[in-house]
């Protein structure tokens, strides 16, 4: 039996738009950017009339009456507390092997524990089981834990989503092929134009993720989601990723890195960004009052900037003192207790698109995550970067290499490493020449990221039936995919004629040697 809470839920989701469909979005990715990025997609389509049930670990209030967050309130604290909790800054230490079995091993294994533990999650398994949704949206950056509630529903038409751009395991969802000798792993700072060694590095980093995936993190995580959903029929979790109709990723080929694609993966990069809002009083007043202008500094939502040690916040304080001729708008999470000089400010949150608009705005210092190196990008706005985890390392060599960046190592900055990396991008004019070109690329779109994004999915809505667009890949296999076998059949061709050839040699001697000895 429903609770009485479960049945209201469920009528006000049926009754509110008569032509939306309802969709289900499964966003258990414990990580506030990808809230950010898939909270723009679902915002979209509640716009378009549709029913939105979303269940996530990252909830909004103040919803239209055709939304419903259900959360996931377990995963946050799976992660974060008790003698297991992960630091983020220190798995920044790592070497990229060891991040890549940190990234499944610890991340991943402790968010889907989070998540089959969570009442939200159960919430939602007491929906009736004849309740039917038209599509489904699920966040697959960190696997198919979430995806055992496809099986509950009838196999609804499923898109998958990530605002990790266009990650190594991309292809075992929906196809498509992976070349290593120029797609760098996402936690190296390669180019496309790779040398050998570092063209052996990626190839052995890959091979890695793969094969831990598979082999270790994979298996693991369909035992948990069998204990959990105990349906008999279910299959191997990672093949229902397979069910995918349609992928969406952040990325654009103006700015990242080229790779072949299915046609049914379609590139969104920076759907996040929406028009500039005007500044609150207070921070217009700040931005404005510099001589020079002003610098954003934020590090993100997963590293905080009141992670730092303390001894790295007041190295930071004591670059930006010596600008004074700019401003810099700091975001800290909590109070900071070291004295600040008049030019820096800080608040616990920054309305970074918004600021990122201001034409006042000369630069951003950044951890370089994807979606701040996409909107400094759309805003023209140079970068000093400061990476710490996973894909930023790549970003930001991307921008360094693009002329728009330059490189601070978090391990061994110092004071005048940070101020003269700051200096430097302020007062070259070619950074933000180069800048403002790599934005007029990015813009240069026949609609909006959102826009496109919107269209396809409700495709899939349009044509829930249609597989025009899958990659045979996923069927083929990797030997067939890769022509191996065709490559070993080649191969023996040669050998085989040979042997032939040699043994009907050695028949004729061996008749002339028989008529001698007659």
């Amino acid at each position: 039996m429903c609770s009485l809470f479960t049945f209201c839920a469920l009528v006000v989701s049926l009754a509110v738009t008569v032509n939306g469909a309802n969709i289900l979005c499964l966003m258990g990715v414990a990580s506030p950017s990808h809230h950010i990025w898939n909270r723009a997609i679902m915002d979209g389509l509640a716009r378009q009339g549709h029913n939105l049930t979303i269940l996530s670990a990252d909830v909004e209030t103040n919803q239209p009456p055709n939304v419903h967050y259900i959360h996931l309130e377990e995963i946050y604290p799976t992660l974060y507390t008790g003698p297991d909790s992960l630091d983020l800054i220190e798995m920044a230490n790592e070497n990229p092997f060891k991040s890549v079995v940190s990234f499944y091993r610890d991340f991943v294994v402790h968010e889907c524990a989070g998540t089959l533990k969570s009442k939200g999650l159960q919430f939602l398994m007491d929906y009736p089981d004849d309740f039917r949704f038209d599509l489904v949206l699920h966040d697959f950056t960190c696997g198919p834990c979430l995806l055992g509630a496809l099986h509950k529903f009838q196999y609804p038409p499923l898109v998958s989503v990530t605002a990790f751009n266009n990650p190594p395991y991309s292809t075992e969802v929906i196809g498509g092929h992976k070349f290593y000798s120029y797609v760098p792993f996402y936690s190296l700072s390669y180019d496309t134009d790779m040398n050998f060694v570092q063209r052996v590095h990626n190839t052995l980093l890959h091979l890695t993720d793969m094969f831990y995936r598979n082999y270790f993190s994979n298996p693991r995580i369909d035992a948990m989601m069998r204990e959990y959903f105990r349906y008999e029929d279910l299959p191997y979790a990672p093949e229902l990723h397979h069910r995918s109709k349609l992928m969406l990723v952040n990325a654009h080929y103006s700015i990242d890195f080229p790779e072949s694609s299915p046609p049914n993966l379609i590139p969104v990069g920076g759907l996040q960004i929406r028009d500039p809002a005007p500044l609150p009083v207070d921070l217009e007043q700040y931005v404005n009052a510099s001589r020079k202008g002003a610098v954003l500094f934020s590090l993100g939502t997963n590293v905080r900037s009141d992670q730092l040690d303390s001894k790295r916040q007041r190295m930071i304080i004591d670059a930006l003192r010596q600008l004074p001729e700019y401003n810099f708008l700091w975001k800290f999470e909590t109070d900071l207790t070291i004295p600040l000089p008049k030019n820096v400010i800080v608040r616990p949150w920054m309305p970074q698109n918004d600021l990122l608009a201001h034409p006042k705005i000369k630069a951003f210092i950044t951890h370089a995550g994807l979606l701040s190196t996409h909107e400094a990008t759309w805003y023209g706005v140079p970068i000093v970067g400061i990476p710490f985890i996973a894909d930023q390392h790549r970003n930001l060599e991307r921008c360094v290499r693009a002329g728009v960046a330059r490189r601070v190592s978090f391990q061994t900055m110092s004071t005048e490493q940070l101020r003269d990396a700051i200096r430097d991008v302020l007062e070259d004019p070619q950074y933000r020449a180069n800048m403002a070109a790599q934005s007029a690329l990015f813009r240069d779109q026949p609609e909006k990221p959102l826009a496109r994004a919107i269209w396809w999915i409700e495709w899939v809505l349009r044509h829930p039936d249609a597989t025009q667009l899958q990659s045979p890949v996923l069927k083929m296999g990797f030997l067939k995919t890769y022509l191996l076998d065709v490559a070993l059949f080649l191969g023996a061709c040669p050998v085989i004629l040979l042997l032939l050839l040699k043994r009907c040699m050695k028949k004729p001697q061996q008749v002339s040697d028989s008529k001698k000895r007659k």
